[in-house]
C-alpha cells in the first residue's frame, strides 16, 4: 500500500541494511538472538538468585522469597515467612 518509493542514492551503506531493507533469513536471525538473550537473562537471573542475601527479613511477602536460598534453607529457627497483604 501506500505511494512509491522516493528516489535515494544506491551508493549508500549502513549495518542496519540501508533503506526498506528486507533480509532473506529475519526469521531465523531474530530467533538466534531471542535464544541468545534468554540464556543471557536467565544466567543473569540464576546468578543473581544464588548470590542474595537480606540483612533484614521482608515484612510482606515478595515474590523472590520462592527461588532465593535464604528463604528456603530457613536458617533463622525464630523466622516466620510474612503474610501476604
Amino acid at each position: 500500500g501506500g505511494t512509491a518509493h522516493k528516489p535515494y542514492p544506491k551508493h549508500v551503506w549502513s549495518p542496519s541494511g540501508g533503506w526498506w531493507a528486507q533480509p532473506k533469513a529475519w526469521k531465523r536471525n531474530t530467533a538466534i538472538i531471542g535464544l541468545g538473550a534468554a540464556a543471557v537473562v536467565g544466567f543473569v537471573f540464576k546468578k543473581s538468585a544464588d548470590l542474595e542475601q537480606r540483612t533484614l527479613y521482608p515484612r510482606v511477602w515478595i515474590p523472590s522469597m520462592m527461588w532465593s536460598k535464604q528463604f528456603k534453607t530457613k536458617d533463622d529457627p525464630n523466622f516466620q515467612p510474612p503474610e501476604s497483604l
